[in-house]
């Protein structure tokens, strides 16, 4: 007899702070293309708007070129994506797969989008502090789509040893039963359980410690992380209060 098929859950990409690396992009899109996901989510920094005290219109003019260049190359693969932005770029992106602020239907998911980066404000272009990250309506949803990393763990963590994540994002992170996708710090790419909660920092394609790697989110028991550039596999698994950390090669 014949067993009926399980039906795959649905598997999404997670791509990382860019910040207009081209040849990177590529490749992360070539793997999520081999990997056939059912859409691809981008945690912010496409690209980057420079520092107040730089900011000029040559800046934001070349700003929005390379914006137009990532999500053209993103949407050239021909899958549904969505994005939210980063702290280097500009709060307010008028294109359709911005969710920042709102909820959408992913492959059967909701996905919350929240843009920009906190709680510490240093001049770049889309900041925010925990106070005002509380202050937002957040309805519930299945995976948190944010920039930021959730404060006091090991995907906040810079190269000079400090936390420098939003209390307010563990906070949400400690209310939601899925999953929470995150970036920003380049170099403390990883995975972190909270409460119910599987959060995953995909690193950074672009400068400083720029690497080709991408994410993977399937269904919310799975959670995988890709370093193409050092051949390295992780796998992350929900099982019961456990969660399992075995790498594999590729």
């Amino acid at each position: 007899m014949t067993r009926p098929a399980v039906p795959r859950p649905p598997v999404l990409a997670v791509v990382g702070d860019v910040h207009a690396n081209w040849p990177h992009l590529d490749r992360v899109l070539d793997r999520i293309d081999e990997v056939d996901a059912d859409a691809v989510l981008l945690v912010g920094d496409l690209s980057c708007c420079g520092h107040a005290n730089q900011r000029s219109r040559a800046t934001v003019t070349r700003y929005r070129k390379e914006l137009a260049g990532v999500l053209q190359r993103v949407r050239d693969r021909g899958r549904p994506f969505h994005f939210v932005p980063g702290n280097h770029d500009l709060p307010v992106l008028d294109e359709p797969e911005n969710i920042d602020g709102r909820v959408v239907d992913v492959a059967g998911l909701r996905v919350l989008g929240i843009g920009g980066a906190g709680p510490d404000i240093l001049g770049f272009a889309y900041e925010w502090t925990d106070a005002e990250l509380r202050a937002r309506t957040l309805p519930a949803a299945d995976i948190v789509l944010c920039h930021a990393p959730p404060a006091n763990t090991p995907i906040d963590l810079t190269i000079a040893g400090q936390h420098v994540g939003s209390q307010a994002l563990r906070e949400l992170a400690a209310r939601t039963h899925g999953v929470m996708l995150c970036g920003h710090i380049h170099e403390s790419p990883g995975m972190v359980r909270i409460g119910d909660c599987l959060c995953m920092n995909v690193g950074g394609l672009g400068y400083p410690y720029e690497a080709a790697r991408v994410g993977f989110v399937q269904g919310l028991d799975r959670l995988v992380y890709e370093d193409l550039d050092a051949g390295t596999r992780q796998v992350w698994e929900r099982e019961g209060a456990e969660v399992r950390l075995p790498p594999i090669g590729l």
